[in-house]
C-alpha cells in the first residue's frame, strides 16, 4: 500500500470520510458526527489521520486531547483494504503522536471486534477493569 498517504484531514475530505465510517458502522449522526464537530475538535488540538488514495479516504483516525489523555476515535479502514496493516500504521502514528504530547491513550472497542482488540494489545493497550461507558447524546 505504497500508494497510500498517511495525512491529515482536510475539509474536502469529509463525504469520502463519512462513506468510509458508514461502511464500517463508526460513523452516525446521533454521535455528532459532523464536519462541524471535526472542525471544532481539531481547532481545540485535536487530529484527524487519514490514509488517502487520491480522493479516497481508506482509512481513519480520530483523536481528540483533554490535556491528559489522547482519545482514539473512529479508528476504521475500508472493509476491502482491511489486513493489509493499515489500521496498524494509523495506530502507531496516533501512539507517536501521543508520545510527542507525553499523554496517556485511551479509546474504547466493542467487546466483539476481536480483530480490533488483536490490533490494540499488539501496541500496549490493555482493558482497564470492570468499567461500563455512559453517554448522554442529547443536552438540555
Amino acid at each position: 500500500m505504497d500508494d497510500l498517504i498517511l495525512r491529515d484531514f482536510v475539509d474536502a475530505d469529509f463525504v469520502s470520510l463519512y462513506k468510509l465510517w458508514a461502511s464500517t458502522c463508526v460513523g452516525n449522526p446521533a454521535r455528532g458526527d459532523s464536519l462541524a464537530s471535526i472542525q471544532k475538535t481539531l481547532a481545540a488540538g485535536g487530529r484527524l489521520l487519514v490514509l488517502a488514495a487520491g480522493d479516497l479516504i481508506v482509512g481513519s483516525c480520530w483523536l481528540t486531547d483533554d490535556g491528559r489523555r489522547l482519545y482514539v476515535h473512529h479508528m476504521a479502514v475500508l472493509p476491502e483494504m482491511q489486513d493489509r496493516g493499515l489500521g496498524r500504521r494509523l495506530l502507531e502514528k496516533a501512539v507517536a503522536i501521543a508520545a510527542e504530547r507525553d499523554l496517556q491513550m485511551k479509546l474504547e472497542v466493542a467487546a466483539d471486534n476481536e480483530r480490533a482488540i488483536h490490533l490494540y494489545r499488539k501496541l500496549g493497550f490493555d482493558f482497564i477493569g470492570d468499567y461500563e461507558v455512559m453517554l448522554k447524546r442529547s443536552i438540555g
